[in-house]
């Protein structure tokens, strides 16, 4: 039971860091790149993930020289990388550990 606590906060805080790395990523965006954003089609709320992984926001972003919006970005990628990781692992120790139980 300790052990299923511990994984699940573990899990709530590394969602919670990826999810504010994310909003911070998309404010800088917002307030530091104008332009960037208006060609984004200054999206709002939900859409707003969504239109940053688009083949045409993808490409928009990966343009941008702000060291700021990119320190940004590189944050926001290693939080999402770590968060998918973590469940990777507890899935595959769970399968082992279910396995040889």
């Amino acid at each position: 039971m300790l052990v299923s606590i511990v994984l699940v906060s573990i899990w709530v805080l590394l969602m919670f860091r990826s999810g504010v790395a994310e909003y911070k990523y998309y404010q800088a965006v917002k307030t530091l790149e104008p332009k960037v954003w208006e060609q984004l089609g200054s999206p709002k709320y939900f859409k707003i993930p969504i239109v940053f992984v688009s083949p045409k926001g993808s490409k928009l972003l990966r343009g941008i020289s702000n060291e700021i919006v990119c320190e940004f970005a590189n944050k926001h990628r290693q939080a999402g990388i770590l968060f998918l990781a973590y469940v990777a692992f507890v899935l595959v120790a769970s399968i082992v550990y279910f396995k040889i139980a």
